[in-house]
């Protein structure tokens, strides 16, 4: 090999190692950064650094795929930055169109020429330009060159140079400048789905934060709202026996006109005298003493299970064996054992309101009917009311009206279910209205010493006279009876 030869070779190679060691460099300070801005900037300060490019710009393709924007300049007075270029008019729309490098020498030769060239790139309008950011460039400049920043032959956008001398662009260095603007285009790809994705994240932060927001305003009004129907159903429940609010609300019963016939016990009672009271009583203390009454009434009526058909007046009306049953003999039981706790709470009743000044005595009668009835919702399709009805209920009635003062009558229908609990004395048959035979009845005495319910204590009490007894607790029957003894003395 020649001297010349080898000098050329040497130089050759050292072109090379140049060329690799610029693009090391500019490559890893373009990939340093994921931000857009920042990149576009690198890359034009290198290329001036490097290959003296003194007026330079790098715009890209927006996302509709037809203008590029600038979005870096060097070395223009007026940044330019923001304005844009249509694809396809221009040295910078033409070389985005066709993919490939342009170059223009001698431009001031063909000043017409640009003159034209600026006229078609420059923004005419907002809606045509959709800005009104002038396009930068030299007036005096007599060389360009555009370069298409390419990914796999997608553009990205462009990267152009001028410059006010002729040719100064070197042929040989086109290649590494067209390394370092796809180098440039892959950083701005990157930085882009990095800013698109930060982008991403913040709106799902926000996403999340208005979901949040929602949904503490929505349990906040789903809590107002349950509250509310708490409140509302706690109302609606003080319209209902507890049995009938659960059906109801359980889904158990539909709210629809619907009856059906069953065996059931029927409870009637009524307050003696009640009337005359209410003629010498304010209404205020009258309705106190109704409804301490009626509440008392209903608490013994719940606790067995009864079910509260109605209240007239001081009339109260109570059934055993729907919506919910234990069985014939088992409701029948508990509404017997029922309306004897009840005459034992209305002489507790009366002795406080003698307390009180009520020295008229208030007295109970109440009747009992074991039979089938119809029970159910009847009524109009706008109100429904349920209740029972047949001849088991007037029976029932009838009964309540035939009874002594604090005495319970029931029907021998009745008398059946519960004889071998309950212990019960016959009375006189009694006619009923709709029944062409006598009803036989039976009052009620007490539970028998055999029965479950049945309870050796006995309490009593009366104004003047308290009396608790079971013979079970009794440790001395001689001290018992002597203390009796007194007591009778005193009261003869």
């Amino acid at each position: 090999m020649s001297r010349i030869e080898a000098e050329a070779t040497k130089c050759q190679l050292d072109r090379r190692n140049k060329e690799i060691e610029i693009i090391e460099k500019v490559a890893s300070q373009i990939n340093k950064h994921l931000d857009s801005k920042v990149i576009a900037d690198t890359m034009l300060t290198s290329m001036d650094e490097h290959f003296d490019f003194k007026h330079s710009m790098i715009l890209l393709v927006d996302d509709k795929k037809d203008i590029l924007r600038v979005i870096a300049t060097h070395g223009y007075k007026d940044k330019g930055v923001g304005a844009t270029v249509k694809i396809g008019v221009g040295v910078i729309g033409i070389v985005a169109k066709k993919k490939k490098l342009m170059r223009m020498a001698n431009i001031g030769t063909q000043k017409q020429y640009m003159e034209a060239i600026k006229k078609q790139i420059k923004p005419k309008s907002i809606s045509e330009t959709e800005t009104d950011i002038s396009l930068p460039g030299l007036s005096n400049a007599e060389s360009q060159v555009a370069i298409p920043m390419l990914i796999e032959n997608d553009l990205i956008g462009v990267f152009s140079v001028e410059s006010e001398k002729v040719n100064i662009f070197d042929k040989s260095d086109e290649l590494i400048i067209k390394i370092l603007a796809n180098q440039t285009a892959s950083a701005l790809q990157n930085a882009r789905l990095y800013q698109l994705e930060q982008q991403r994240r913040e709106e799902l932060k926000k996403a999340h934060e208005e979901l949040a927001d929602l949904n503490s305003n929505l349990e906040k009004k789903v809590a107002e709202r349950t509250d509310e129907l708490v409140l509302l159903s706690e109302k609606l429940a003080k319209y209902f026996s507890p049995q009938v609010y659960k059906t109801i609300f359980s889904g158990e019963m539909d709210v629809k006109i619907q009856t059906q016939r069953k065996p059931l016990t029927v409870f009637f009672c009524d307050l003696q005298g009640f009337t005359e009271l209410t003629e010498r009583l304010e209404p205020e203390v009258l309705t106190e003493l109704l409804t301490q009454y009626l509440t008392e009434m209903s608490k013994i009526a719940i606790k067995w299970g009864g079910t509260i058909d109605k209240f007239i007046g001081d009339a109260i009306l109570v059934f055993f064996g729907d919506p919910e049953t234990k069985g014939n003999k088992e409701d029948a039981v508990a509404c017997v054992s029922m309306a004897m706790e009840m005459l034992e709470n209305i002489e507790w009743l009366r002795n406080e309101w003698r307390e009180r000044g009520i020295a008229r005595s208030l007295n109970a009668r109440m009747g009992i009917h074991s039979g089938v009835c119809t029970v159910g919702n009847f009524g109009s399709e706008d109100r429904l009311d349920y209740t029972v009805i047949g001849n088991g209920v007037n029976l029932a009635s009838r009964l309540e009206a035939k009874s002594e003062a604090n005495k319970i009558l029931i029907s021998e229908d009745t008398y059946l279910l519960i004889k071998k609990e309950i212990k019960c004395i016959k009375k006189q048959e009694i006619s009923v209205k709709g029944m062409s035979h006598p009803i036989n009845t039976y009052e009620v005495a007490g539970f028998l010493a055999e029965s479950s319910f049945y309870s050796s204590k006995f309490v009593k009490e009366i104004p003047g006279l308290s009396l608790s007894f079971d013979p079970n607790e009794v440790e001395d029957n001689d001290r018992a009876v002597k203390l009796i003894s007194e007591v009778l003395s005193r009261l003869v």
